[in-house]
């Protein structure tokens, strides 16, 4: 009996040893048998795929990636006028434009979420320019920058600028955009943001008279004065004297106006 004893003793020492030394060549990436993972347990199953067991695909923890923001202009539906080629006016009591495509979202039922049939899509290619009801701005007035014939840096410039001051001497016009920022999350120190970002990005432009080039405003002042070279001393004095933000749009407004005031 004991001998029978001893000898089941070393038959389950090699067992154990040989599956100490299996799981080492599996980790080791050198051994033949496939592992199974059950939680966060490894169990070794013998050779071959034909070992795994069958799970179903919503058993499977997927992490979808997010995307945080919006690539339209303005986050409602919104009511409005589209000015469409040959002399055309659409009046829409509830549409979208879609910067990131260029193109705009007709919603055809005036439905908060409208399904995919319920949306009819307009190529900015057809539309010289639009007109959108802002709740708190008013009226906003876009106009089709490639159709207009406008340039910046002497390239065509591309998609909608809204008009923001409409003058003979110097107009206004701000241009939206919206630029995609990847997820910055490290696992090893827990820090950073676990979501892409499409944020939307303002950038404000001078045209003078009849020109065609849009000059661009910048943070820098004296890039900005030599816009107005014409009257810059008195535009000088002004920009001390009230302080303009040029990555605000009321300020520029007021900056534009007060030039024009000028000239006449």
């Amino acid at each position: 009996m004991k001998t029978s004893t001893r000898k089941f003793a070393l038959l389950l020492a090699f067992l154990l040893l040989a599956g100490v030394a299996e799981a080492q060549s599996i980790l080791s990436g050198k051994g033949t048998s496939m592992p199974a993972y059950i939680g966060e347990l490894a169990t070794n199953v013998g050779t071959g795929y034909g070992q795994y067991r069958s799970v179903r695909t919503e058993a499977l923890d997927v992490v979808q990636p997010t995307v945080v923001g919006t690539v339209y202009l303005t986050d409602d539906w919104s009511s409005g006028e589209l000015f469409i080629t040959l002399n055309r006016m659409l009046e829409a009591e509830s549409f979208k434009y879609d910067i990131e495509n260029n193109q705009f979202l007709i919603n055809t039922t005036n439905s908060p979420s409208p399904t995919p049939d319920q949306l009819r899509v307009i190529n900015s290619t057809a539309v010289d320019a639009f007109k959108l009801a802002d709740p708190i701005l008013g009226d906003r007035v876009f106009v089709n920058a490639t159709h207009a014939g406008l340039t910046i840096n002497g390239q065509p410039a591309t998609g909608f600028v809204e008009v923001l001051v409409n003058d003979e001497g110097i107009s206004l016009f701000r241009k939206v955009d919206t630029e995609l920022i990847r997820a910055s999350y490290n696992v090893a120190f827990n820090a950073g943001d676990k979501n892409d970002r499409i944020v939307r990005r303002e950038d404000y432009y001078l045209k003078k008279g009849n020109q065609k080039e849009l000059l661009e405003i910048t943070g820098k002042k004296k890039q900005n004065l030599s816009y107005f070279s014409e009257q810059q001393p008195a535009m000088t004095a002004f920009l001390k004297k009230n302080d303009i933000d040029f990555n605000s749009a009321p300020d520029l407004v007021k900056l534009v106006s007060y030039y024009n005031s000028l000239s006449k």
